[in-house]
């Protein structure tokens, strides 16, 4: 190794320092020391740089830097020393699952692009199960990162269903289940990943490693991960990879660029929005608040929407009404559990029965309850990611958000073929500009995916009003 110039290590791709001059050695660190994009224009000198992280890191000799980034930037190295992982047992391999023709389709560019990338599709496309079916076709030991407790769960379950014989460990807090003869994959928790210390060997007997719900890691914490993790096969899965602070090229840089992304659905002019425009007349209700420089304080105007006792009674008007239809299972969605609570009171004697789907709640309780509920509260941050209910077939945006491509994924888990009633998003547009605008990104993404927009004229009460897809206001029941 000590002659190569540029060599690929559990470390990253390691490059001499002697073979660079002092421009690409200023080139390499300008460029991987990485900030968020966020509004500068108040923030003091030394906050901003509390927000910068690097990417690289470097020895007496050399530099180490993400793998793809380095084979990009440097070209392909002039060897490859990080180990294959120790193979899977015959038993262990045994796979039952079968690719449906468009999952085969994106495993095949998955391998073809030397199986390492980012696969990205949208919620329901069966991205675990992908991932999965890769691990049996390389066959090795291998790795599962998750971010929360119910997703390890969730893999668990998978696992145990398509590789029967497979022995699964778990990494997280003071559980290390990493021993070769014990195990033959391992989910890990990223939070310890990245908050324990751990030998440089610590995964060398591993041959490919699955990050789920990858663009956390380009977050300053999350990306330690990244580096302690470089196994000889990696693949991210995310139905959102984009960043809004800019940071999505992390972990690209460590992992490679998509393989496969899809970015809209396949269009579904059988999923119904309905857009609701509310008014409210409470003071609180519609005031702005600012801070001193007169900007508004999104965090403080959030709260008094969700406060806002007209708005709610309204919201939970239209939940009634919704749940008349005996087929519909709806999920609602808000920011603050003390917004789904207030549901909940305003649903008492409706003789529906209500769960919750929260952080903090036992996940058998919360399992439990998805199963029968005809109202099911969740939090935004839960649905997000990986809620796998097939029962819901509604959901309703009970508070302001822009981006909603994976929460709205949660009620399209099955087969058109097998839906009772057409899927339904009901979005509230609340009057202030900032949630109007939001609206209109959502709208974006509605019409991208041909979703048949509500606008048809109904006898409505004054409270609630309409809007078109052209944005004309009429009345609504």
């Amino acid at each position: 190794m000590e002659s190569l110039d540029k060599v690929i290590t559990i470390k990253g791709y390691a490059i001499r320092k002697g073979s660079l001059d002092e421009k690409q050695i200023k080139y390499l660190k300008d460029t991987l020391t990485v900030t968020p994009a966020v509004k500068q224009k108040y923030m003091k000198k030394e906050e901003l740089d509390a927000l910068r992280f690097y990417v690289y890191k470097e020895s007496p000799t050399r530099y180490y830097v993400p793998r793809s980034w380095g084979i990009t930037t440097y070209g392909p190295a002039e060897a490859n020393l990080v180990p294959e992982g120790l193979p899977l047992s015959t038993e262990a391999a045994i796979f039952g699952g079968k690719p449906y023709p468009y999952q085969e389709d994106i495993i095949q560019k998955f391998m073809d692009a030397g199986m390492n990338g980012l696969i990205c599709v949208p919620c329901g496309k069966g991205k675990t199960f992908m991932a999965l079916s890769i691990a049996a076709k390389i066959g090795r030991r291998f790795l599962v990162v998750v971010d929360k407790e119910f997703l390890m769960n969730q893999w668990k379950g998978e696992i145990q269903s398509l590789f029967p014989n497979l022995r699964i460990g778990i990494l997280q807090a003071g559980r290390h289940e990493l021993e070769p003869e014990l195990y033959d994959c391992t989910l890990c928790m990223i939070q310890t990943l990245c908050s324990q210390t751990f030998p440089s060997t610590t995964f060398q007997n591993y041959g490919f490693t699955i990050f789920d719900e990858c663009h956390h890691l380009g977050a300053a914490h999350f990306s330690r991960a990244l580096v302690k993790i470089q196994t000889k096969y990696m693949l991210g899965l995310s139905a959102t990879p984009k960043r809004d602070d800019g940071l999505t090229k992390v972990f690209e840089w460590f992992l490679g660029e998509p393989v496969y992304w899809e970015k809209t659905r396949e269009p579904d002019p059988e999923v119904l929005v309905r857009p609701v425009m509310l008014e409210c007349s409470h003071p609180d209700y519609l005031k702005l608040p600012m801070d001193w420089r007169g900007e508004v304080v999104t965090a403080r105007l959030l709260t008094q929407i969700v406060q806002c006792k007209e708005r709610n009674e309204i919201v939970a008007k239209l939940l009634r009404e919704l749940c008349e239809n005996e087929h519909r299972r709806v999920l609602v969605l808000s920011e603050r559990i003390g917004h789904l609570n207030e549901f909940e009171r305003l649903l008492e004697g409706s003789g529906l029965s209500i769960s919750y789907y929260i952080g903090g709640m036992k996940e058998e309780v919360r399992e439990e309850g998805a199963k029968t509920a005809r109202i099911l509260l969740a939090s935004y941050a839960m649905a997000s990611e990986a809620m796998n209910i097939k029962t819901l077939n509604t959901v309703v945006l009970a508070s302001p958000r822009k981006k909603v491509e994976q929460s709205t994924g949660r009620i399209l888990r099955i087969r058109a073929s097998e839906r009772q009633v057409p899927p339904l998003i009901v979005d509230l547009v609340d009057v202030h500009n900032i949630y109007k605008n939001q609206y209109r990104q959502r709208l974006i993404y509605y019409r991208k995916c041909k979703y048949t927009i509500e606008g048809k004229k109904q006898e409505t009460s004054a409270e609630i009003r309409v809007p078109t897809e052209d944005g004309c206001l009429l009345a609504d029941d």
